[in-house]
């Protein structure tokens, strides 16, 4: 048993010495025969790279080119059948004129000058005493020259040179033979962001359409990748991802997530995984270097929608005594958006930019305002705030301001709401105000929507205004 055991460890120890000195294999972009890639909105995105090599019993020294320039090496996986890793190095020292100098410190140069008169090149040799950031100093035979007027030329390239970023590992494989090798990793600069376009209609519906941005700066290209786009916050701590639950889509059981997929109004399928949602491009693409691109995330959509006009008092009180007033105040346009399958919706929309777009008297369509737009789930809603309403105004002043105790005081307030369209509109008018209160008065009964704002409801007829008056008591402990 011992010499079986000593004669297995002298055959490991053979196939070490003999590949000890193995030449580097390089496995450039062309050998690869799958890519995907996940792609976070948060700059992130996990690479699954795999590439095809025929490997000899033993050990081998291979090179990945053309990985990310922005990898993050600490959270590379390297795997393959039977095959053991014993060792990974991320190069991404690149091949330029001052790295070539850096590496060429104390070595003899050639030197390349004009003869001013014949125009003939002048060879001559030097050493390089250092490169000084890219203006090289260089010892001839009559000297040391410090601005040297013509051009430095090297017969060989440094060895620890790259032309693109390379993950070289080293791994002990017996038998050999072909093999799929998967790498994967987290880099950053890859990041998209989805943008809506609406064009608003006549009646109470808006065209919805959805793209997806895909920008790649992590300095590698993806060809003919399978994307997907994970939708929600992950935490990432010491360069490595963990999921935090922070932001969330839908709460839903692991168990039904990984078969609950939807494709979203016929443009991307989208996928609940724990608390995230990722969307799969449905055809494969190539995302390059320094490439922004669009991709389809939905097909337009007929959405339902609400107008509410909204204004936030300028007057803010207390039982410290701001009063104040204001002068022709303009309410927020608002468009209500609720995310089911009765206002034309009803699936997972990640966060994005929605801009708005409505045709003129000459049927031509005119950008009319943006929002940013939260994540919605199945059946949330919400309120995109695209700009001012011209024809809606309002101003108000507190006409009576009285301290009537030591922690208490009375406000009286009046609001006047003007309205120039041709159409009654409705104004939802907050007021905030610090401190315990009791209404007194009020010409409009108010509600209370939230803590510390009151709220009314207000209309105001085409062509006309409204008076608001409340007087308020507030008190402190």
């Amino acid at each position: 048993m011992k010499k079986h055991v000593f004669g297995s460890y002298l055959l490991g120890v053979c196939i070490i010495c003999q590949n000890a000195l193995a030449q580097e294999m390089v496995l450039k972009i062309d050998t690869n025969i799958e890519t995907s890639v996940s792609i976070y909105n948060q700059n992130m995105a996990m690479v699954r790279d795999v590439r095809k090599v025929d490997l000899p019993p033993g050990i081998s020294k291979i090179a990945f080119e053309g990985v990310a320039r922005q990898m993050q090496p600490e959270t590379s996986v390297l795997s393959g059948n039977e095959i053991a890793v014993l060792e990974k190095n991320y190069e991404y020292d690149l091949l330029s004129y001052n790295n070539i100098l850096e590496e060429s410190v104390g070595q003899k140069v050639k030197t390349v000058t004009l003869n001013p008169q014949t125009g003939a090149n002048i060879f001559d040799e030097a050493v390089l005493i250092s490169s000084n950031y890219g203006s090289p100093l260089l010892k001839f035979d009559y000297g040391i020259e410090g601005v040297f007027p013509g051009r430095v030329v090297f017969e060989n390239l440094p060895k620890n040179l790259r032309v693109k970023p390379t993950l070289v590992a080293k791994i002990l494989s017996e038998n050999g033979g072909q093999k799929d090798l998967r790498l994967s990793y987290l880099t950053g600069g890859l990041n998209w962001q989805a943008d809506y376009a609406a064009e608003i209609a006549d009646n109470g519906t808006m065209f919805w359409q959805g793209w997806v941005n895909l920008d790649n700066q992590s300095g590698a290209d993806y060809k003919n990748a399978s994307i997907k786009l994970v939708s929600g916050d992950v935490n990432v701590q010491n360069n490595a991802v963990t999921p935090q639950p922070r932001v969330m889509l839908a709460a839903k059981s692991m168990a039904t997530d990984m078969v609950n997929e939807a494709s979203v109004a016929g443009g991307m399928p989208a996928q609940s995984l724990g608390e995230y949602y990722v969307y799969k491009l449905p055809f494969k693409t190539d995302i390059l270097d320094k490439q922004s691109k669009q991709v389809k995330l939905m097909d337009t959509k007929t959405v339902k929608y609400k107008t509410i006009y909204k204004l936030e008092s300028p007057l803010f009180l207390s039982t410290y005594g701001q009063g104040g007033e204001f002068k022709r105040v303009h309410p927020d346009l608002i468009y209500k958006i609720i995310n089911d399958k009765e206002n034309g919706l009803g699936l997972p929309m990640p966060e994005g930019t929605v801009r708005f777009y409505e045709k003129g008297s000459d049927e031509n369509i005119e950008f009319v305002g943006a929002a940013k737009m939260p994540q919605l789930a199945d059946g949330a809603e919400t309120e995109l705030a695209v700009g001012k309403s011209f024809d809606l105004y309002a101003e108000g002043k507190v006409i009576n301001q009285q301290k009537i105790a030591e922690k208490t005081s009375e406000f009286d307030v009046k609001i006047i709401f003007y309205n120039a369209k041709e159409d009654a509109a409705e104004i939802i008018f907050e007021q905030a105000y610090s401190g315990n209160i009791s209404i007194v008065a009020e010409s409009l009964e108010s509600t209370k929507e939230q803590a510390n704002v009151l709220q009314w409801k207000v209309n105001v007829p085409a062509k006309g205004k409204v008076v608001l008056t409340y007087k308020l008591r507030l008190s402190r402990n």
